[in-house]
């Protein structure tokens, strides 16, 4: 057993165990900068995101960034912000206490205009309208992630119209990934963080035997405070955030070289705010309290068969089917005691987004002695059904009358109709 001390800021306490490994480790490290894969590193890096097929880093013209497990482990990563930390043109972008990272802006452009993809994937939109009603995008967990691959700048031809800024995909780790000699193997991971006293535990269990089929499980639990702030105590914004994952894969490699994955993400968080940094100011100059209660949930289902050979017509190719759905629930309490007529006003928001879709990419190599070619046939098509829904009541404190009508809006009311949309692409 070693325990070690590295030099740089503290930023919290890791705690790692892998039954894959002769001898279970622990290690009390610091934050360090990690080392990301670029077309300058010594190996050759093979990356997936600049065009869909495996390439080597060196012929892929595009501006890609790798960050592997390790660089994750390395910076104790607890949220997507500290995966992306030291990572040049990508920051997250934050909307607050209450609703913390919305998205990743990538050379300048985020929002919706960066695709964010799981295993292929696409995640769901991002929305917000007013003050008090934000569709975050709920990234996924990071002790889930086994990699992430991130393209700079525009890839619309291959990823659509979402992927103007840049694509952002994730991987979640394979049962292959952990299963030691004997075909089973695991990790345990623990990270604290006390700059907001997050706490995140991971577990991950895989077995994969001599027939090529392979199981893994795993769960996340995360949760935290607010992050520290140097106002007086008074005006100190509270946040308490809890968040649970958990992921099941299915893989089997067939004796013809192919290989079929199949994998089911369940992913909920909730988060309940008090702020008192913006009261008495501005437009809450009357306000004495504001609460938010929010939740978020996700639920992926994706399958996968990976097939080809070099002697056959199709090289490689995969054909991918998927499900995603995720639901936004917000409340918030916004009472104004302090104002000529006292009031307290509760709204809701509501957002929910579901995208199924289907995917086929084929590729093969030509060499005729002279000339070398790489073909690439791709088809996709993508559904998404996306619903919004407000609603609000402002209650009289002093005679108890209640009303709908709030600021010019009578409520409830959707701010676009329920919507389904259809993408082809080819």
């Amino acid at each position: 057993m070693s325990i070690s001390t590295l030099a740089g800021q503290r930023a919290g306490v890791a705690v790692l165990v892998s039954s894959a490994l002769p001898m279970a480790m622990f290690a009390i490290a610091s934050a360090q900068e990690p080392e990301f894969a670029d077309a300058t590193a010594p190996f050759d890096e093979i990356v997936v995101v600049a065009s869909k097929q495996p390439r080597s880093i060196r012929d892929v013209a595009a501006n890609v960034t790798v960050v592997e497990r390790a660089a994750m482990d390395a910076i104790l990563a607890v949220s997507t912000d500290d995966i992306f930390r030291f990572v040049p043109g990508i920051d997250g972008e934050q909307s607050g206490t209450r609703f913390g990272s919305e998205s990743i802006n990538i050379r300048g452009i985020g929002g919706n205009r960066v695709a964010v993809l799981v295993d292929g994937v696409p995640l769901s939109d991002q929305f917000d309208v007013g003050s008090f009603s934000n569709a975050t995008r709920d990234f996924l967990s990071t002790g889930m992630v086994q990699r992430i691959e991130v393209l700079h700048g525009p890839a619309s031809a291959l990823y659509g119209s979402s992927a103007i800024g840049g694509v952002i995909a994730t991987t979640t780790p394979d049962p292959g990934d952990l299963a030691g000699r004997d075909g089973t193997g695991g990790n345990w991971q623990t990270v604290w963080r006390d700059a907001d006293n997050g706490l995140n535990n991971t577990v991950l269990l895989a077995h994969e035997n001599n027939g090529g089929v392979g199981v893994l499980f795993g769960g996340s639990f995360y949760e935290g405070d607010e992050m520290p702030s140097a106002a007086a105590d008074e005006a100190l914004d509270f946040r308490s955030a809890r968040r649970r994952s958990a992921l099941a894969k299915f893989v089997y490699q067939t004796t013809r070289g192919s290989q079929l994955r199949f994998s089911a993400l369940h992913q909920d968080s909730s988060v309940q705010s008090d702020l008192n940094s913006m009261l008495g100011t501005g437009r809450y100059r009357s306000t004495t309290a504001l609460l938010g209660d929010d939740d978020y949930r996700m639920q992926l289902v994706n399958g996968a068969w990976q097939f080809g050979a070099p002697e056959s017509l199709v090289e490689d190719g995969v054909l991918r089917a998927y499900l995603q759905t995720s639901s936004v629930r917000q409340q918030t309490l916004d009472e104004r005691a302090a104002a000529r007529r006292p009031v307290s006003i509760d709204r809701y928001f509501q957002f929910d987004q579901d995208t199924r879709g289907i995917e086929l990419n084929l590729h093969r190599s030509i060499d005729t002695g002279v000339v070398a070619q790489r073909l690439s046939v791709g088809l996709e098509y993508r559904e998404r059904l996306t619903e919004e829904y407000r609603d609000g009541l402002e209650t009289d404190l002093a005679s108890g009358a209640m009303t709908n009508n709030l600021l010019g809006e009578v409520f409830p009311l959707r701010d676009f109709p329920k919507s389904r949309s259809q993408e082809w692409g080819a």
